[in-house]
């Protein structure tokens, strides 16, 4: 797997509880391959995990459930960064955004905060990166990597 060229932080506060983090599960599988959950409580603030641009968001829902008919539930922010390479944060908390589309966002700057939509039976932040691509589905996953001091 092809790893990012950006170097990232990780989407949530320091010192903050982490429990669980989880590579591989039934949603991380052929494109999506390279995300990451993170155990986190509810309302746990999200950081933009490097500079950039956001480009999509949808905080609209407050339905979610175990199965993977939720995922049209799933609120996200999706952030373009240097390289080609995109950030998306998801299981966020209905109407948290702190930004909006077109927004330039720094490093370590507060954007959401994590609660339930989509497809998911425990509190967590889903992080994924990814390029575009000319092959269907139209983008690949990255193997995130962080910044670790």
């Amino acid at each position: 797997m092809e790893k990012s060229r950006n170097i990232y932080n990780y989407p949530f506060p320091k010192g903050t509880k982490v429990g669980l983090i989880v590579k591989e599960n039934q949603a991380h599988v052929g494109p999506f391959q390279g995300a990451l959950d993170f155990s986190v409580e509810l309302g746990t603030q999200i950081l933009a995990p490097l500079d950039g641009e956001i480009i999509e968001i949808v905080d609209k829902h407050k339905k979610y459930g175990p199965s993977k008919s939720y995922t049209k539930y799933l609120n996200f922010i999706t952030i373009k960064h240097s390289h080609g390479e995109y950030s998306q944060l998801c299981h966020l908390s209905q109407e948290s955004s702190l930004v909006k589309a077109g927004d330039r966002v720094k490093e370590g700057q507060q954007i959401t905060a994590t609660g339930n939509s989509g497809w998911m039976t425990a509190p967590h932040v889903h992080m994924f990166v990814f390029k575009l691509t000319k092959t269907k589905p139209g983008f690949q996953g990255l193997e995130i990597r962080f910044n670790t001091t």
